[in-house]
């Protein structure tokens, strides 16, 4: 994509970006009482992307961002579905595998899916780990 993004597309791609991310590294759910908005500024701090999305890091508004997720039109890759007081990380297509995820988050916002892991983990590793469920990681060369 080229131009400006809208704070809107900057929400969605950090949205599914951070949810393919979560799901290679084996997140199944992220408490919705977790100190989010403070993980991900710390997350997106050291990230060589994060320029491309300054509304999200001016303010940073990530719980809006997850509950928002499941209803947003423009989320085609992935979504955070709220349930019972955690967000849960979801591929919006049942066909896809997590590789076609990655190689989709790649195409929709032209940052590496090895770049999604990262800010991902760096992100889920400023939460709380009690807030946190997580099964086995995928290993990134079965899906990078």
């Amino acid at each position: 994509m080229s131009g400006t993004l809208t704070r809107a597309r900057q929400q969605t791609e950090v949205g599914e970006g951070l949810a393919v991310g979560c799901l290679v590294a084996g997140v199944h759910a992220i408490s919705a009482a977790g100190a989010l908005d403070a993980a991900l500024v710390g997350a997106l701090a050291s990230w060589p992307w994060a320029a491309r999305y300054p509304a999200v890091r001016r303010t940073p508004r990530l719980d809006d961002v997850l509950r928002r997720s499941a209803g947003r039109r423009s989320s085609h890759i992935a979504r955070w579905s709220p349930s019972g007081g955690v967000f849960v990380p979801q591929l919006c297509d049942d066909e896809w595998d997590l590789a076609a995820a990655c190689a989709k988050i790649e195409e929709a916002t032209a940052v590496p899916a090895r770049r999604w892991l990262e800010l991902s983990e760096v992100f889920v590793q400023g939460l709380d780990e009690t807030l946190v469920w997580r099964g086995r990681p995928i290993d990134p060369l079965e899906v990078l």
